[in-house]
């Protein structure tokens, strides 16, 4: 069965708990603390084969025919795929990874580009002279997912990994502090307290990301739409989809660009414990396999890895 982490509270079990919700009142200290220090010590990338790990080599051919099983994307003749390429070490290394709802998968080529979007805040900071910290990179993902809040509430919702987190309301006027406090070490202490003025949930919801950014690259742009087919046929099958009404199961978004357009299918595992498994060259056929052996049996096939963010502890 997928990895699904529940908390058990006074209500029974849920796939999200509070950490910190300002609008519920004095809920007293957090329960987690963002100490400048534990901000940043927990989070490793990791691109070889972790000890933890268990591989099984070739993904298990389909089961059954979902109608496009064997469908295979065409690519444009200028953008071939690297069929047969070494995967493993073909993402880069990164200590964070955020996903912002943004509704939509209609992404201009540049998500910093786009309006009002989380990634644009970051590059109003940048051009006004503050700098990534070199030794801690990170990643911003734009989602289908929906956000939280319509857009004249004028906040964004993400989720951070590997730290499993869920922040559904970040108002555009704590950017700023957010994104120092969170994703830049050294200025860490610019954003201090920010953490206490917006609510924050513990995230244990698996999601499968699958890059369909088409204006950046028309290969992802293919074959991402057919493979989120096939994981809702597939997941809908087994009873593993994400059910809104229950808020139970795994939910499947497209998303922007994540890097390796040549190794399109591009997916990622978030598996609901904070860490995430990256797989490329992923076609429809294979769709049943990573549901299999991955969703399901927790073991990561080798032709696909590409790489995968864990959690330090």
């Amino acid at each position: 069965m997928f990895r699904s982490w529940r908390i058990p509270c006074c209500f029974g079990l849920l796939s999200r708990s509070v950490l910190r919700n300002p609008s519920a009142g004095n809920l007293g200290d957090p329960i987690l603390s963002f100490t400048s220090r534990r901000l940043f010590l927990h989070t490793r990338g990791n691109w070889d084969a972790h000890v933890d790990s268990i591989f099984v080599e070739k993904c298990p051919s389909p089961e059954f025919d979902t109608g496009c099983t064997y469908c295979r994307p065409e690519f444009p003749a200028d953008k071939p795929v690297k069929i047969g390429a070494t995967l493993n070490g073909t993402v880069p290394l990164i200590k964070r990874h955020l996903l912002v709802s943004s509704g939509h998968s209609e992404w201009p080529s540049r998500t910093e580009f786009e309006r009002n979007s989380f990634q644009a805040k970051l590059r109003e900071l940048q051009r006004q002279g503050v700098r990534r910290d070199p030794d801690f990179n990170f990643i911003i993902t734009s989602t289908a997912l929906s956000p939280a809040n319509p857009p004249e509430d004028q906040s964004w919702s993400l989720y951070m990994y590997p730290d499993g987190l869920y922040f559904p309301r970040i108002p555009y006027s704590k950017g700023e502090a957010f994104i120092k406090r969170f994703l830049i070490p050294s200025r860490s202490h610019e954003g201090e307290g920010v953490e206490n003025e917006i609510d924050i949930f513990r995230e244990e919801s698996p999601i499968v990301a699958i890059c369909a950014h088409t204006a950046r690259d028309a290969r992802c742009g293919i074959v991402g739409p057919m493979l989120q087919a096939e994981f809702e046929q597939v997941l809908g099958s087994k009873g593993l989809l994400y059910d809104p009404r229950t808020k139970q199961g795994i939910r499947i978004t497209l998303v922007s660009h994540v890097g390796g357009h040549a190794y399109a299918g591009n997916i990622i595992y978030f598996r609901g414990d904070g860490s995430s498994i990256w797989y490329g060259l992923v076609n429809p056929e294979h769709v049943q396999g990573i549901v299999k052996e991955t969703i399901e049996g927790g073991q990561i096939i080798r032709e696909l890895y590409r790489g995968e963010l864990m959690v330090k502890s």
